[in-house]
């Protein structure tokens, strides 16, 4: 009894309105994560493995133009609380065959993620490409993301951007996390191929920008 309860509890977001849930998660997704989506198809809900909503061809939008289509989107909410719409809440975000267009009027859009509150929350894109045009809509390079990550680094007690990619066939690796205090982003790339690992820094705490970069050619100093 206790397990067909415990079920039927899981079950509830089912019997929600479509319009409603629709309407609900695209005001959190805005909210937690700035992330202006629109839903082409239908929202699936299941709770296995754990409770969440589903959709495919789902529309992103930044500075009120589209930049990316998505093939599968997930979004994974809190088990708390589902008797109520309002109190939804999302914890987790999975974008899955995404394809970005990006230049040079929208080519901060995954710095400016970092902005947000990543605190028990995560966002994360599986099997996507970046690829980022000339001003007359021309393809200048392809960049595809294995696996990127956003989420809080309790350590360093920062929001923290990690990325598997490849450019050119050549795979590599950046995390990036922005120190709001300093006002200083800082990014490492590793590329394992080349043995070659940059750590960059950038300040944009005064109205004159400032940076260094530290090269590491064959793990010795440069």
């Amino acid at each position: 009894a206790l397990i067909i309860l415990f079920l039927s509890y899981l079950s509830i977001p089912n019997i929600y309105n479509q319009n409603d849930i629709t309407r609900e998660l695209k005001s959190e997704l805005f909210t937690k994560f700035k992330l202006n989506i629109f839903f082409s198809n239908k929202l699936n809900y299941n709770f296995f493995p754990r409770p969440h909503f589903s959709t495919d061809e789902t529309l992103l939008f930044y500075n009120e133009n589209e930049i990316s289509k998505i093939n599968n989107l997930k979004i994974f909410i809190s088990p708390k609380n589902l008797f109520s719409l309002s109190s939804i809440n999302i914890n987790n975000v999975i974008f899955e065959g995404a394809s970005f267009n990006l230049n040079k009027d929208n080519y901060d859009f995954f710095i400016n993620i970092l902005d947000n509150n990543f605190f028990n929350t995560s966002l994360k894109l599986i099997n996507s490409n970046i690829f980022y045009r000339s001003t007359d809509n021309e393809v200048l390079l392809v960049n595809k993301i294995s696996e990127m990550k956003y989420y809080f680094d309790e350590k360093n007690l920062n929001n923290l951007l990690y990325s598997d990619n490849e450019l050119f066939n050549i795979p590599y690796s950046i995390e990036i996390f922005n120190d709001k205090d300093q006002k200083k982003i800082h990014t490492k790339l590793d590329i394992n191929l080349l043995r070659l690992q940059i750590e960059n820094q950038y300040s944009y705490k005064n109205e004159t920008k400032l940076g260094f970069a530290n090269l590491s050619f064959n793990w010795l100093e440069i």
